[in-house]
């Protein structure tokens, strides 16, 4: 049974020839093999719409296309982060079996929704789904913990994906994409099933303090006290900053939170931490915000970030995932990659070795495509879970 992928970018500023140009180079790298979906990323500035139509159009309606907006995007060879970019994976050949499926307003009654989105690809791949890929809107207020029990309900496939992105900056909107329509507060999902191989790595940015505490009042995506104290307070006073400051990405991004957890791994129980970022403030309740709520009684462990550790992460994850692959080929490479890891925080330049770095050590010659997101889902143990400052990977063999 075949596999068949092909990935592009394109730095056109036009949006409907940007699409265009993306479709027809799916389309052209597609002339022997059967193309079944095509994964679209791209960054805000252009029409999203006339974008993700004019892809849909170059490759014709049969074809699912899926995908959201990004703070930048990565392909063979290159990573471009703001201004204008698009990438395009098509994903085919007779043994891939794909589908698609989409939600709005996902952050009302979102487990059900995220059922419903599983159910929906089950029935149209008629079966289990091997790997599932997801995107949803992050500046919506989804507790993004309840996507993925949604998703997972009676649906035990590897779930990997991102957050849609926007330029790094004040939060304005970001979008999601299903077949010719681009949409903002919604979910996309899509399923490949097959006889394929699937080896995921994560790497993560961040290292603990040793300080630690706990989160004693929670409303759903607010942290509201730690410690008895008003979070934002805490928040403030481990930054360094003045109130007024607090909204400041410097400050908003120079701690995590870190919640424990022990996982089944290699067949022994290990501690792990999800890592939880600051996404906002509410000053009048003095909460931080998250986008994955934390039960109240967790125990939290301040997390800070180094470009050593990112780096380092890197290198071990490319280590770790060749050999896995022990010479088996891949056929595409999928890439989640945390904005506030990128060039807010490594630079242009360090971001694009990383990520060449990565690329010739895991799979040189294979299609790869990648987003640059605002929060990332990959397994952590037995479950996906939600993760900020990490950079998943998927290698599908």
């Amino acid at each position: 049974m075949k596999f068949h992928a092909v990935s592009c970018l394109t730095q056109e500023t036009d949006a409907r020839r940007a699409g265009t140009a993306l479709g027809r180079r799916i389309a052209e790298g597609f002339a022997t093999e059967r193309l079944k979906a095509v994964l679209v990323y791209a960054t805000v500035n252009y029409d999203q719409s006339a974008l993700v139509g004019a892809v849909r159009e170059a490759v014709g309606r049969a074809v699912a296309v899926a995908g959201c907006s990004a703070q930048g995007v990565m392909g063979n060879g290159a990573v471009d982060e703001g201004g204008f970019a698009a990438a395009a994976m098509g994903l085919g050949g007779d043994g891939l079996k794909v589908a698609a499926a989409g939600a709005q307003d996902i952050q009302v009654d979102t487990a059900a929704k995220g059922r419903t989105l599983a159910r929906t690809l089950q029935e149209q791949l008629g079966g289990p789904v091997r790997l599932m890929i997801a995107h949803y809107d992050p500046l919506c207020g989804i507790d993004v913990n309840e996507l993925l029990a949604g998703v997972r309900h009676d649906n035990p496939s590897t779930v990997v994906g991102a957050a849609a992105g926007q330029p790094a900056g004040p939060a304005a909107a970001t979008y999601q994409y299903l077949g010719g329509d681009a949409f903002a507060r919604g979910a996309v999902v899509v399923g490949l099933s097959g006889d394929f191989g699937v080896e995921l790595g994560v790497s993560h940015g961040t290292t603990p303090t040793g300080v630690a505490m706990t989160l004693t009042r929670a409303a759903g995506n607010k942290l509201i006290a730690l410690d008895g104290r008003r979070a934002i307070d805490v928040w403030r006073e481990s930054v360094g900053c003045q109130e007024d400051d607090i909204y400041n990405q410097d400050y908003s991004s120079g701690l995590a939170l870190g919640i424990e957890r022990r996982i089944q791994q290699g067949g022994r129980e290990q501690s792990v931490y999800l890592i939880r970022a600051a996404f906002g403030f509410d000053r009048e309740t003095g909460a931080i915000l998250v986008q994955a709520a934390i039960p109240e009684g967790s125990r939290i462990m301040f997390h800070h970030r180094t470009v050593k550790v990112v780096k380092e992460g890197a290198v071990a994850m490319g280590k770790d995932l060749a050999a896995r692959l022990a010479g088996r080929h891949p056929w595409a490479v999928l890439g989640f990659e945390c904005g506030a890891r990128t060039v807010p925080f490594l630079g242009r330049a360090e971001t694009l070795e990383e990520n060449l770095m990565l690329q010739k050590m895991v799979a040189p010659e294979s299609p790869w495509i990648g987003l640059i997101g605002w929060g990332e889902i990959a397994p952590c143990g037995d479950r996906p879970e939600f993760h900020n400052y990490t950079y998943p990977l998927a290698v599908l063999t």
